[in-house]
């Protein structure tokens, strides 16, 4: 018996090293944000593209801080399953010589955006336009299935009274082998 399941194991984790994700597409999206931080902020999903358009009323400093919860449905599941969360500073993410994953996201949105290198960021109109994530931005080890991606920004202590929420999204997306 044990045998056994350490064959299936390893032929199921055989298939999981070679799968490889050959399509990305956001499918929609949704945000709130607070009028403190924002007078305008609006999220779109066109043709597989992510735009993004803001206009801050205040500097972004440090301490700014986001909530990552990064979940999946396959692609017969009806509920959402958490993978993982992670709390970054997305100022220190920014202005990081090191290269992770977050990184190499941001670094691809600069491109089809006005966002800035580093913090403070003064308050003013940005912009994100047309920002698709390709193959090789996505982790080999993610499965075929659906995704949300959230993000709360978010001042001070999360889930606490210091809390100053800034903004929410909710990104969903297809990963397709």
């Amino acid at each position: 018996m044990f045998k056994l399941r350490v064959i299936i194991f390893l032929f199921g984790f055989q298939h999981l090293a070679i799968t490889h994700a050959s399509f990305f597409a956001f499918q929609t999206g949704q945000s709130r944000f607070s009028r403190k931080h924002f007078d305008n902020f609006t999220l779109d999903i066109i043709n597989n593209t992510l735009h993004m358009d803001m206009v801050t009323t205040r500097p972004i400093h440090r301490g700014f801080k986001v909530l990552l919860d990064f979940q999946m449905r396959f692609e017969k599941g009806t509920n959402y399953q958490r993978l993982f969360a992670h709390i970054l500073d997305p100022c220190v993410v920014v202005s990081s010589v090191r290269t992770n994953i977050f990184k190499s996201w941001f670094d691809s949105m600069l491109r089809h955006g006005n966002f800035m290198y580093n913090c403070p960021v003064p308050k003013g109109h940005y912009f994100l336009q047309g920002w698709k994530m390709d193959s090789t931005q996505v982790p080999h080890y993610m499965l075929p299935g659906n995704y949300c991606v959230s993000a709360h920004f978010f001042y001070g202590k999360l889930k606490s009274k210091q809390e100053d929420f800034v903004l929410d999204l909710n990104v969903y997306a297809a990963l397709k082998a």
